[in-house]
């Protein structure tokens, strides 16, 4: 009864923490009221692609006809690769709270977001992935401002919006597409001098009256395109190397060859740690793994258009216009520090787009979307390119600085209901074991028997210790997919339940790791199991029968139902908050997720069985309860730990991942063990904890492969359509 009573208490506070928490994330993520936030799921292209909508309440003041009076620019958010849109919800909040409009989206086959068959590929260099679409959506908004529209995205969000900007804004001036009409429609001859003077009208004033009455009336139309299209771009963690449709290049004008930038905006903040140096500005082509060099690359040289010269850091940068078919050296316009965003050299160069800015913080490539750097870096870019910052500045506005930040309290918020939610778990399990039903399952589980002086032991557990993260690469390679961008193959073919490169590649890890353990554990078996008077099952801690296993599976299936109740709640009634810390997060599945779910749970019932053998076959005699479960927990996740530590003291010693040095990018594969450290830590302890239960690993097995398969495939992408 004592321990009744204990465990409702821990299962109010946790409900409590979840409940306050959800309050204070709503809080921070509306402003206190102040904004409204919506989901918004558009049909596309045969499927929807899905966003969250951050609209400052006084954006919507209208003369009740329908006619906005404070029209507001606004601001598309892409997230990266394996993500959603919550990763952005440091911009969408800093951003929305000084009066911009914010769509924060999903890319196809991400997040809520469906994956159409006719969405572009997401290996090719055109790639756009809903940032077109989301674009488009954006311009029917009655309270926005379809003249001053922009872009942020990390990572792969780079690509999609990057591309999209380039295939909006392009590359021509606006004096260029008047010259190409003239030429075009109506058969002015044009020389490379009259491009190089940008003066259409004066060439059109040599019409006669008809043809200038049509030079007219097309100018004006050539205009009013012209001025609505996207104003601006930010690469966080990303760059021209990855969006290649942003790379400056020739094009033709009125029959001559010239050089163009890209006519929108740029600013970058990408890591002096950052992974992917390679991939966002091509910097093996330059001989350069090192981020710490990109403002040496080629790429950057050209989209800052410096010449010979490095790109030089948090410097405001004005690309100047090509006469010809070579690039023009840019300008330096001054600090990005001190200038003031409503410097007339500034607004000058933000309405002709030529404006460009590149900061690199000490960060990795993952802490781009949980950086105060970087949301202030955001802030800052569009608050000079838009002269908008709680309100027009041209006119006044009291600017709310950028260092002036609240997310990291939604943030925290979020982590605490995130432990809270697991807190819950273990206390569900044991008040539903003592229910009529499920009290079956309560056995004494076998006496320890291992002594902390087994030397047998300690080289077996620092054996499983280590094969884990000495597998892990090799493992992660072959549990790649058919199509994947890093051109690993799979035997694991495409379809509803296995729709996921990231999860496959991880289950491939989790069930080889498992066969490995299991024999392992055979061997410690034979040389000790046996002598005991054990069978294997026994010692294993599945000597249960078939309905006790399907009881064990149900008890986990109610607990996971319960436990995944409180994010689905939380989400609905606290403004689309789920529960995440940094990386890791559990989030309400669409329809895809749970088919996934479904498919990959089996595969990791496996692994978290033999798991659960390992970390319970560790009970010691003369050791406390206590002592040996946070030895346990340690030992679980150590290898993967230890694993993740190497590989960035190595960055931090070298500026890039040992595997660069073999010519091979994994990157994605480090990132994906970053939840994992959290993950086997906690499936040790509630392993243990219901072995104490029951005397069978296989309650803990059921629970940890439904929560921690659902925590894997929540948050990461799909690769097969369920749209037929």
């Amino acid at each position: 009864m004592k321990h009744k009573k204990s465990y409702w208490r821990i299962i109010a506070v946790s409900l409590i923490v979840i409940l306050v928490m959800g309050i204070i994330s709503s809080a921070v993520k509306t402003d206190m009221g102040n904004i409204l936030i919506r989901q918004v799921k558009i049909s596309t292209r045969g499927g929807t692609l899905s966003g969250i909508i951050y609209v400052p309440k006084d954006a919507l003041e209208n003369d009740g006809l329908g006619n906005y009076t404070d029209k507001r620019p606004a601001i598309i958010l892409s997230h990266g690769y394996l993500n959603s849109n919550a990763m952005q919800d440091p911009n969408a909040i800093e951003l929305s709270r000084r009066g911009f409009v914010v769509f924060s989206m999903d890319m196809y086959g991400h997040g809520d977001s469906d994956l159409p068959n006719a969405t572009d590929d997401p290996t090719g260099t055109g790639a756009v992935l809903g940032a077109l679409d989301a674009y488009d959506y954006v311009l029917t908004l009655p309270y926005v401002d379809t003249t001053r529209i922009g872009f942020v995205a990390h990572s792969m969000g780079g690509m999609n919006t990057g591309n999209a900007t380039a295939l909006t804004a392009g590359f021509y001036t606006l004096e260029d597409k008047l010259l190409n009409m003239l030429h075009d429609e109506l058969g002015v001859e044009i020389t490379a001098e009259q491009v190089a003077e940008q003066d259409p009208d004066a060439i059109a004033a040599a019409l006669d009256d008809y043809e200038r009455g049509i030079y007219e009336t097309r100018k004006a139309e050539i205009e009013a395109e012209h001025e609505v299209r996207p104003k601006g771009i930010v690469f966080m963690g990303s760059g021209p190397g990855f969006a290649a449709l942003t790379q400056a290049h020739q094009v033709e004008v009125a029959g001559n060859t010239v050089w163009r930038d890209l006519q929108a905006n740029v600013g970058v903040t990408i890591g002096l740690y950052e992974e992917n140096a390679w991939l966002m500005f091509g910097a093996n082509a330059d001989g350069i793994n090192n981020s710490s060099q990109i403002p040496e690359t080629t790429l950057a040289k050209s989209l800052f258009e410096t010449g010979e010269s490095n790109v030089e850091r948090r410097v405001w940068y004005s690309v100047n216009l090509s006469d010809d078919g070579e690039p023009v050296q840019s300008t330096i316009l001054g600090d990005f520090d001190t200038m003031s965003h409503t410097d007339s050299t500034l607004t000058e160069a933000a309405a002709n787009g030529t404006l460009r800015v590149l900061t690199q913080p000490a960060e990795i490539h993952m802490m781009n979307h949980f950086s105060g750097h970087c949301t202030a870096f955001v802030v800052d870019f569009y608050s000079t390119v838009m002269g908008y910052n709680n309100g027009e500045l041209a006119e006044g506005a009291q600017e709310l600085t950028s260092d002036h930040q609240i997310w990291l309290v939604k943030e925290f918020a979020n982590g605490f209901a995130l432990a809270a939610m697991f807190v819950l778990v273990f206390p569900l399990m044991a008040l539903l074991l003592k229910t009529p039903f499920f009290s079956s399952l309560k056995k004494k589980p076998l006496e320890p028997t291992v002594s902390k002086r087994d030397k047998g032991f300690w080289i077996t557990a620092i054996a499983l210790t280590l094969i884990p993260a000495i597998t892990y690469m090799p493992f992660f390679m072959l549990g790649g997919a058919p199509t994947t961008y890093a051109g690993n193959k799979s035997f694991v073919s495409w379809s509803a339940l296995f729709s996921q490169e990231m999860s496959t590649r991880v289950m491939i890890w989790s069930v080889l790791n498992g066969i490995i353990a299991a024999v392992v554990l055979g061997v410690r078996y034979s040389v000790t199991g046996k002598r005991q008077g054990l069978t294997f099952k026994e010692y294993m801690g599945i000597n249960i029968r078939w309905r006790d296993f399907g009881k064990s599976f149900l008890l986990a299936g109610v607990t996971f139902v319960l436990t995944y109740m409180t994010v689905a709640i939380s989400s609905f009634f606290f403004d689309y908050s789920d529960m995440r810390m940094w990386v890791m997060a559990g989030r309400v599945m669409t329809k895809e997720q749970f088919i996934a779910w479904a498919g990959y749970l089996l595969f990791f019932l496996f692994f978290y069985t033999v798991n659960g053998a390992v970390v319970n076959s560790g009970r010691m005699k003369d050791m406390s309860p206590k002592k040996n479960m946070v030895i346990s927990c340690i030992i679980n996740g150590a290898g993967m730990i230890l694993f993740i530590l190497l590989n960035y003291v190595y960055v931090l010693i070298r500026g890039h991942m040992v595997w660069n040095d073999f010519g091979q990018d994994l990157f994605l594969a480090v990132a994906v063990i970053f939840p994992i450290m959290v993950i086997l830590p906690l499936a040790a302890y509630y392993s243990r904890k219901l072995y104490e239960k029951t005397g069978s690993v296989l309650p803990g097995a059921c629970i940890n492969a439904m929560l921690f398969t659902w925590i894997v495939i929540g948050n990461t992408c799909f690769h097969y359509s369920l749209i037929a």
